[in-house]
């Protein structure tokens, strides 16, 4: 290992012990490797231990989210760059690379992100336009070129980013869990999607799926969408309207899913009824 690494490797994991293994096998072994733990119920750090043993591990008591467990990685790096990336990505010594370059190449953005590809190996659109102006595109985007370089993007996933912990850039401990990254994207003035950086992201596999995982899921999607509104597009009043139409049409796709005996969409629809309810009770007038 050298010693004087320029970027540590970070993950946050809860119950993460069937896709962990995998992942650490996939960190370059000249890297130092953090991995904060959310309180796994699971064997989750064991698999740590075995697989990497010289891996750094912060145990938190409770689990404290997303973002939260983000930062306090980020505030004990003592490298240049922290690679922040989710239990379920595969990395590369190239991918990291091309990642370094592009944020040596571009110093002015605070966060650059790789071209993420599925469990196939095909790209996937893992960046976007702002929130605010997505739902004014038309639902296929197809036909929409990919990039042949480096380009500023308005969001890049969360799944992985590279970031300077330098920076005083940090995650908003608000989110539980869903659009903390689109709220970094915003506070951070977008970042740069770096298409030589390929990175192999499984998509909603850090934890094992089961209906009490897809419950908090949802109930966190939909409370954070809320939330993300309130602060960014249009304030609490607009998002109070928009928390409205959606327990509406929430709930009204719980009924439709029950009607067609659908038990599985019917849970998610309730979750995230109970989690845009929960948002509407904390910020009532």
């Amino acid at each position: 290992m050298p010693t004087n690494p320029r970027v540590t490797v970070v993950t946050v994991t809860y119950a993460s012990a069937g896709t962990i293994g995998d992942f650490l096998a996939s960190c370059p072994d000249d890297l130092p490797v953090l991995v904060v733990d959310n309180a796994s119920p699971d064997d989750t750090l064991a698999r740590v231990r075995a697989v990497r043993p010289r891996a750094r591990i912060i145990e938190n008591a409770r689990n404290l989210g997303f973002g939260a467990a983000c930062n306090l990685a980020l505030d004990g790096i003592g490298t240049e760059f922290a690679l922040l990336a989710n239990p379920d990505a595969r990395l590369s010594a190239e991918a990291v690379a091309a990642l370094v370059a592009a944020a040596d190449a571009f110093p002015d953005h605070r966060l650059v992100a790789p071209l993420l590809l599925d469990a196939e190996g095909r790209p996937v659109r893992s960046w976007n336009v702002a929130q605010a102006w997505r739902r004014r595109l038309p639902r296929d985007r197809e036909g929409e070129p990919w990039p042949a370089g480096p380009v500023c993007v308005a969001f890049a996933s969360g799944a992985c980013l590279l970031m300077r912990p330098a920076d005083p850039l940090r995650f908003d401990e608000g989110f539980f869990l869903f659009y903390e990254d689109d709220d970094l994207c915003a506070r951070a003035g977008g970042a740069l999607l770096e298409p030589a950086a390929r990175v192999a992201h499984a998509g909603g596999r850090s934890s094992p799926r089961s209906l009490a995982t897809s419950w908090r899921k949802a109930r966190c999607m939909a409370w954070s969408r809320l939330r993300f509104t309130a602060l960014h597009d249009g304030g609490v009043d607009v998002a109070r309207r928009e928390g409205r139409r959606r327990a509406v049409h929430h709930l009204g796709k719980a009924l439709g899913h029950a009607l067609t005996a659908r038990p599985r969409k019917v849970v998610t629809d309730i979750a995230a009824l109970a989690g845009t309810a929960a948002w509407l009770r904390e910020n009532r007038r």
